[in-house]
């Protein structure tokens, strides 16, 4: 029994550790830093780049408003969070 909690803890671990590193985020625009050209979605700052693509009615960083929910797919690189698309959700 002892062996069998251990492998569903071992299991779930993974499984919440795996969510945890997802490279996509949802939430709604909290704040836009315009001449940074940084976004911050869940307390989580993202920075923006000539990369960064938009899709779902965003041509560009400056159509983004606060309040708006949007997803975002980023990469970590040890310190900031790039974002490499945004679009907005339903």
């Amino acid at each position: 029994m002892l062996k069998r909690l251990a492998l569903l803890a071992a299991a779930l671990l993974l499984t919440f550790s795996t969510t945890a590193h997802a490279n996509d985020l949802e939430g709604e625009i909290e704040s836009l830093d315009r001449e940074a050209r940084t976004l911050t979605v869940q307390g989580i700052v993202f920075h923006t780049d000539d990369d960064t693509d938009y899709d779902d009615g965003l041509s560009s960083f400056d159509d983004l408003e606060e309040g708006q929910r949007v997803e975002i797919d980023f990469e970590y690189d040890g310190e900031r969070h790039l974002a490499k698309e945004i679009e907005l959700e339903d």
